[in-house]
């Protein structure tokens, strides 16, 4: 009896073991979108591994020498990533072999965006620090003041374009 409760036990360990392991798959809902990427942002190690699917619009983001990076996005309240103090965006730097949707109606406060379903994984834990133009209250760049933006990198491994987003949050918030 006790050498088979011990092995019982071996059995639970093991298994729980393997589960605590093995990367966890995630699907970012309009519920979950925010606070998930938040906590990736804080946390990107503890999604290495996991394969990640969500909604986004596509964004060209310009750093201060002209460098260009097409990134997956949504729009959120300033209080993340942005010092300027005015609203900002969360999401990755898309790696793909294949060409994305382009972005449209980039610089509009509205929802007619290219809105993409992405699948794929973090390339790595590492953020790319990225210098930029500040932005003024009524949405235009300001020349004279930079600050730094960090985004994780997104191996992209498939892409769809998404026709009908009226159901999606161009705004997230917690």
């Amino acid at each position: 009896m006790k050498k088979a409760i011990c092995l019982l036990l071996a059995v639970v360990l093991c298994l729980s073991m393997a589960a605590c392991g093995s990367p966890k798959d995630y699907v970012l809902t309009e519920d979950t979108f925010f606070l998930v990427m938040t906590n990736m942002q804080y946390y990107p190690e503890q999604y290495i591994g996991s394969n990640l699917e969500l909604d986004v619009f596509t964004y060209l983001l310009e750093d201060v020498n002209g460098q260009q990076y097409l990134c997956g996005v949504r729009k959120c309240s300033a209080e993340f990533g942005c010092v300027c103090g005015n609203d900002t965006v969360i999401g990755f730097i898309l790696n793909s072999d294949e060409e994305l949707p382009a972005p449209r109606n980039q610089s509009e406060n509205s929802v007619e965006k290219t809105w993409v379903h992405l699948t794929g994984q973090l390339a790595s834990a590492e953020k790319q620090d990225i210098e930029i133009h500040s932005y003024l209250p009524d949405g235009s760049v300001d020349p004279n003041k930079t600050e730094t933006v960090s985004f994780l990198h997104f191996n992209v491994s498939s892409c769809d374009l998404i026709e009908d987003y009226q159901n999606l949050q161009y705004y997230v918030t917690k």
